[in-house]
């Protein structure tokens, strides 16, 4: 039985990995099939405390590397069930979680949950193929690449007013598109965008495509009805003002050199028996005081014994130092813990 087991192999789960065996605590990593996380997905990574330029994938090696040399045990499984109904019933400690990861079934006196979240993309057919080549999801990751550059944003809520401010500050001509013709994003949030120059907007409007050979040109849109919002008399005059290219009754070209995609994220969470979400399918995090009211415990779970990092519990920061972040203060947590009810 491990003293430890990490589901996750982002930069949260490989930090967790490298504190828990550091600190002698039997650790193994559910890594997953496409192991690494978000900046497996990452091209110029140039945010990341010691690199002032690494492509994603090769950040992430180098800090498997890390951990693998401290004899930390990793799977390259998918992780398919966490049952803590055992361990539960004793209030945790007292009976081993127990993990399925494919065909293995490991035991763990705790576990850290670090699987990450998935960028919600939209679905349409170049958009995987022009991934890190115009099409990106994370503003604060990549926004100085489109310095000068026309680019749009896609979505409606926090999420794409956010992204839309960081883009604004490096992009002259930003496009920002949603499906409703209204925005559905706090008022603040709203408000500061709407005062930004340099931002003009598309309501009842949906990507159908992504258009480019090696990188983005353009996004084919079909605007559905013209808002009076856009104050234009019709369709044809709508893709006139933007410099779009007309393609039927409906459909258009914007031409675009990049794309940040901001619908939402999917927490990685289906997985979990007895750990409580919240009503978006984050793993709901919970901060405990010791006696003397300091900081006891920041990353637990509503389970004893389970603990998260990362983005599969961090709906706001979303970066890959924050992710790391957390994964030492889990495995600070775990320490304490399994001292705790040794």
């Amino acid at each position: 039985m491990y003293d430890v087991i990490i589901l996750g192999s982002g930069p949260a789960g490989l930090t967790a990995a490298i504190y828990t065996q550091r600190f002698g605590l039997s650790t193994v990593i559910v890594a997953g099939r496409k192991w690494g996380g978000q900046l497996m997905l990452t091209t110029d990574v140039e945010n990341f405390p010691g690199f002032s330029h690494i492509q994603g994938p090769d950040l992430m090696q180098k800090i498997r590397d890390q951990v693998a040399g401290l004899g930390v045990e990793i799977f390259d499984l998918d992780f398919t069930k966490l049952d803590a109904s055992a361990s539960l019933s004793t209030g945790g400690g007292k009976q081993p979680f127990v993990v399925t990861a494919e065909d293995k079934t490991l035991e763990g006196k705790s576990v850290i949950v670090a699987t990450g979240a998935d960028t919600r993309w939209l679905g349409v057919p170049n958009e995987a193929k022009l991934l890190g080549h115009g099409v990106s999801s994370c503003a604060p990751c990549d926004a100085f690449f489109f310095k000068g550059k026309s680019v749009a944003v896609v979505g409606g809520g926090d999420s794409a007013m956010e992204e839309t401010q960081v883009i604004a500050k490096v992009s002259p001509d930003v496009v920002l598109i949603h499906r409703r013709d209204e925005f559905r994003a706090q008022k603040a949030l709203l408000d500061h965008v709407m005062s930004l120059k340099n931002v003009r907007y598309l309501y009842n409007t949906h990507v159908v495509d992504m258009v480019g050979q090696d990188n983005l040109t353009g996004l084919l849109l079909e605007t559905t009805v013209v808002s009076p919002k856009q104050n234009v008399s019709d369709f044809d005059a709508l893709v006139a003002s933007f410099g779009g290219i007309k393609k039927s009754a409906k459909q258009w070209e914007l031409l675009r050199q990049g794309v940040f995609v901001a619908i939402g994220l999917d927490p990685n969470t289906k997985q979990f028996e007895g750990v409580e979400l919240d009503s978006h399918g984050y793993v709901k995090r919970y901060e405990e005081l010791d006696d003397n009211g300091v900081m006891k415990y920041v990353t637990k779970s509503s389970v004893p014994g389970v603990f998260t990092a990362g983005d599969v519990h961090d709906a706001r920061y979303k970066q890959a130092v924050t992710a790391a972040a957390f994964g030492c203060m889990a495995a600070l947590d775990v320490q304490r813990w399994l001292t705790e009810i040794a």
